[in-house]
């Protein structure tokens, strides 16, 4: 009779931690609605400054590659050898400040504090030709260069499927300063990579 108990007793050990952080479960990404205006940077309600403000009015993205990275995880150098790229041709998605639905993934149970996106002109479904464009107050901008875009948080996924709505705020605030094409101070590319959207 006690060595009935003890096998029950380590079958139900057993089966309760089967269910704690393991398998794989669906990620259904989106990004946030965000403010094409940045009035944060005008916390005096400085109208003159205000009218100043560039604002995105348009924003298309084509995605070719995603990373979700756990803490201290590091990126190689050249990303499309990274070893846990998930192929995420989307293609070419126009932005909306309402919020953009991305898509769906399947991902291992864990903790991750990054999300990082490849932006690349030769996406599936991306006929532009851009990696990015945008028209912001100061005119329409593209580029072809391969962007990185970074998202920093914590975001845990466990027994179950779940959202994840990226925070887009910082980027489209980067992207309200654009005044170039080209891969310098002023253009997308460093835009962009120069400022971390949110988990």
């Amino acid at each position: 009779m006690k060595l009935l108990w003890i096998f029950f007793i380590l079958v139900g050990l057993l089966l309760s931690g089967c269910g704690t952080s393991t398998g794989t479960y669906g990620v259904s990404l989106s990004f946030d609605s965000f403010n094409a205006r940045n009035l944060q940077a005008f916390p005096s309600f400085d109208m003159r400054k205000l009218q100043e403000a560039r604002d995105v009015t348009s924003l298309t993205m084509c995605f070719k590659r995603l990373r979700f990275k756990t803490q201290g995880e590091g990126t190689s150098s050249d990303t499309s050898e990274d070893e846990d790229n998930v192929d995420f041709q989307i293609g070419e998605k126009s932005i909306s400040g309402s919020g953009t639905t991305l898509g769906n993934i399947t991902l291992p149970a864990g903790t991750y504090t990054r999300v990082e996106f490849d932006l690349e002109d030769d996406g599936q479904g991306c006929s532009s030709g851009n990696s990015v464009s945008l028209t912001n107050g100061s005119g329409s901008f593209s580029t072809d260069d391969r962007i990185t875009v970074k998202f920093d948080g914590t975001f845990t996924l466990s027994n179950t499927d779940a959202t994840l709505a990226l925070g887009l705020q910082s980027i489209i605030d980067a992207l309200d300063t654009v005044t170039s094409d080209e891969d310098s101070d002023t253009g997308i590319k460093a835009k962009t990579e120069s400022a971390n959207g949110s988990l």
